[in-house]
């Protein structure tokens, strides 16, 4: 994923700005990575701070999301709520782990992309 080449929303940040975020997960040597929108009225630091226990919702047709993510079932709309991170061991074998658990095996969170006038739909 490409990194953000500029950032200065201060002067654009309004209630329907969204962030895009990547989440970096590992567990011994599996890795998952997840994309989120998280939109509003905040900026750098504040968005970071993500409550995986509420609810942890990602864009359903995003490529991270059909890798790494258990969508709960019944979920029709664009954004849907992740039930359970998909860990990939190099060897291929893969390990489920519940949305609230993986929080504590974040390793990496990272702002990829703004949008101003949040039209961020993926």
């Amino acid at each position: 994923m490409e990194t953000i080449k500029f950032y200065e929303p201060m002067g654009t940040l309004n209630f329907e700005s969204e962030h895009l975020i990547l989440f970096t997960f590992r567990y011994e040597d599996a890795t998952a990575q997840l994309i989120s929108n998280i939109g509003g009225n905040v900026t750098g630091l504040d968005l970071l701070n993500t409550d995986f226990d509420t609810g942890f919702t990602v864009p359903v047709n995003h490529e991270l999301t059909k890798k790494y993510a258990v969508i709960e079932e019944g979920e029709t709309r664009p954004h849907g709520s992740v039930e359970e991170v998909i860990f990939h061991y190099p060897s291929g074998e893969k390990f489920f782990m519940d949305i609230e658990d993986s929080a504590s095996y974040v390793v990496g969170i990272q702002i990829v992309e703004y949008m101003p006038d949040g039209d961020g739909e993926d």
